[in-house]
């Protein structure tokens, strides 16, 4: 209980945030980029890719990300193509290889290139 003799030197706590801040978009987004940008993010379970080959595109990503369960378990791979950048999966399914749709460029479940049409002849694919 407070003393009436002393209320003159209460005052607002300083650490208290202004009630806008809870409200404030330009806030939010700054929050969002600052604690949760660059550290772990939950992005899915194993369950949502129980079978190997099985894969799940990451719709709230624009399918830019796509978990994947290979032989080594589930990992989180790009869903976007090296050559033109084509989103590759999208919804659910099952897959042995990752197959771009524009340039049929393949890759494994692991994510590594494993070739493409012309492979060889394509100047652009040595930079020697």
């Amino acid at each position: 209980m407070s003393n009436l003799a002393t209320a003159d030197r209460l005052r607002q706590a300083t650490s208290q945030l202004p009630v806008s801040w809870y409200c404030d978009p330009a806030l939010f987004a700054l929050e969002q980029r600052r604690l949760f940008q660059h550290g772990p993010g939950y992005v899915g379970h194993a369950l949502m890719v129980p079978n190997p080959g099985d894969y799940y595109a990451l719709a709230w990503r624009d399918n830019a990300q796509v978990l994947v369960r290979n032989a080594g378990g589930v990992e989180l791979l790009s869903n976007v193509c090296r050559h033109r950048q084509a989103v590759m999966l999208k919804g659910r399914g099952n897959a042995e290889n990752i197959v771009c749709p524009v340039h049929r460029w393949t890759y494994d479940l692991k994510g590594s290139l494993l070739g493409a049409p012309h492979f060889e002849e394509q100047p652009c694919v040595k930079l020697e």
